[in-house]
């Protein structure tokens, strides 16, 4: 049982002073993975021969988690803790 006096105290596994550097690296590393993304497909055209389902799906997982770490870590940084 949890009181007043025997509290659990959680500590961030980052050091606060870190979330703005975090929140520009993902976001660099996401909107880069993106742009070659975006490359790709329209360099890729119709051309079915050219494809590759599993370059395309990679480029995109990888977009998409460091993109939703990057706008975590903005959230943290501008203060709104979830």
């Amino acid at each position: 049982m949890v009181t007043l006096f025997n509290r659990i105290i959680m500590y961030s596994p980052v050091d606060p002073s870190l979330y703005p550097f975090f929140a520009f690296l993902f976001l660099v590393v996401g909107f880069a993975f993106l742009a070659s993304f975006i490359v790709y497909e329209i360099s890729a055209g119709s051309g079915k021969s050219k494809r590759n389902i599993v370059q395309e799906v990679l480029h995109a997982l990888v977009a998409s988690c460091t993109l939703g770490m990057g706008g975590f870590f903005v959230l943290l940084a501008s203060g709104i803790y979830l």
